[in-house]
């Protein structure tokens, strides 16, 4: 079991479990999660010459025996994260999925890895589409429009952004739902319910906004589907995830059943849709699970993270799923040639510097938080070594392995007292993203610089 942190020590962050293990090589670490196992590489196969649709057919033929599949979409640019959640979807044994190719450049490489796919032919760049962007509204409407077309084959689907990655197979808990028409991720940052209850969000989840990088929608609410598609297109500007929530609570009322579904979408004749919002701790979001860290609370594994409230665009969402052992990575990447590593000093009194009870998890109560000047001294602190580490590591020709980081206080788009307003978050953050501390995104390619505070704990 984790020892508790000596005196002067700082404690590290709350952890699914509180074993140690030795890996390989005599290294003793915190426990890593079950999707942190190695896994199998993609074969490599040969692309064919043909350019498949999505067709009831093809969507038929992958689904589950009761009518579940889960879909995807990617460009060029974004091929690695469709490789790495086909990677964790075949360790979870589920093969009922498609991942639909945004260009043919994708398509051929989703052929050549032998990964089921369909192509869409969107004619949007091959590169990144940047949040809010032309392209960003753009992908909105043919990620409306194959919602639709998936409802269309009479499957059930689970839709997902593709750096919206699977650690636990979803479909046993949509069994438990058969009511459900319509269940979504939620940007809501409250457990609602608390962290010793892994039901749907309470009626207060509602509150938020819906995140449609998560959803899973029954055929049976196709109506409600072809309203959406017709409102984004009517409204090209619009933002698709806005006009989702409000045609499904057109015609909504009344509160929530014994399973906290909620009657919204009125159909056209008669009925509702029932629809649900997933627990925000198991179907996480960037921030719930990295940050507020709700599953390790829980001592459980998520069915789903997706990396949004992260700060380095692409690049940010891969060493943020890289720190959390999510990434798969080609076998150089951790053999690679020399690291560099050292043992970060981080003096107690600057992550604690107005004193007060630390908790268990190794936080303090929030009148205890510190103050801007004293969260920036304390990432300075660490920023002076992470600079010399590296400028060591490239004068000695090795790569260098990032300490854990710890924050004072935390990070968001908008003025704020220490904590994004409304978030269960606490501090300080003992186990802060890299992407708030350091600028991933600008740095552009960061393989041949450095690698994760995580990397020689992850069994890989």
């Amino acid at each position: 079991a984790l020892p508790p942190a000596a005196g002067g020590v700082v404690p590290n962050a709350s952890w699914w479990s509180d074993r140690m293990v030795e890996l390989p090589g005599g290294m003793w670490c915190p426990k890593p999660p079950p999707f942190a196992s190695a896994k199998p590489a993609l074969p490599l196969v040969k692309a064919g010459e043909e350019k498949p649709r999505l067709t009831t057919e093809l969507a038929k033929k992958h689904a589950s025996a009761d009518n579940m599949l889960i879909a995807t979409y990617v460009n060029y640019n974004r091929l690695d994260f469709a490789f790495t959640l086909v990677r964790h979807l075949i360790a979870l044994q589920q093969p009922h999925y498609l991942v639909g190719a945004l260009d043919d450049e994708a398509g051929r490489g989703l052929q050549a890895r032998g990964v089921p796919t369909f192509f869409m032919s969107s004619g949007l760049t091959t590169k990144d589409y940047g949040w809010g962007t032309k392209n960003f509204r753009e992908l909105g409407l043919h990620k409306v429009n194959l919602v639709l077309e998936l409802a269309k084959t009479g499957v059930d689907c689970l839709t997902i952004d593709a750096d919206a990655f699977i650690l636990r197979d979803p479909f046993p808990y949509f069994r438990k739902l058969p009511e459900a028409e319509v269940l979504t991720s939620s940007d809501h940052l409250v457990a609602t319910n608390g962290y010793t209850d892994d039901g749907l969000e309470s009626s207060s989840g509602f509150s938020s906004a819906f995140n449609i990088g998560y959803i899973f929608i029954r055929a049976s609410a196709l109506e409600f589907v072809q309203q959406w598609k017709e409102a984004c297109f009517a409204n090209k500007d619009a933002w698709d995830q806005v006009l989702f929530a409000s045609v499904l609570r057109r015609g909504g009322g009344g509160g929530v059943d014994n399973h906290r579904l909620k009657p919204l979408f009125k159909k056209a004749g008669g009925g509702q849709v029932k629809a649900g919002v997933l627990p925000v701790s198991l179907f996480a979001s960037g921030h719930t699970h990295f940050v507020s860290r709700m599953a390790h609370l829980m001592r459980s594994t998520p069915y789903m993270v997706h990396t949004t409230f992260q700060y380095g665009g692409a690049q940010g969402k891969r060493h943020r799923l890289r720190e959390g052992m999510m990434w798969e990575d080609a076998p150089e990447y951790y053999s690679g040639p020399d690291f560099l590593t050292y043992e970060l000093d981080l003096p107690r009194a600057l992550v604690y510097p107005n004193g007060g009870t630390v908790g268990s998890d190794g936080t303090l109560p929030f009148d205890k938080r510190a103050s801007v000047e004293q969260h920036f001294a304390l990432v300075h602190h660490q920023l002076a070594q992470v600079r010399n580490g590296l400028a060591l590591a490239k004068a000695t020709g090795r790569i260098l392995i990032l300490p854990r980081l710890v924050c004072g206080l935390d990070r968001w788009w908008a003025p704020h007292s220490g904590i994004i307003p409304g978030s269960a978050a606490r501090l300080p953050l003992l186990d802060c993203p890299a992407d708030h501390v350091l600028d991933v995104e600008r740095m552009g390619k960061v393989e041949p610089l450095l690698r994760e505070h995580s990397f020689l704990c992850n069994p890989r």
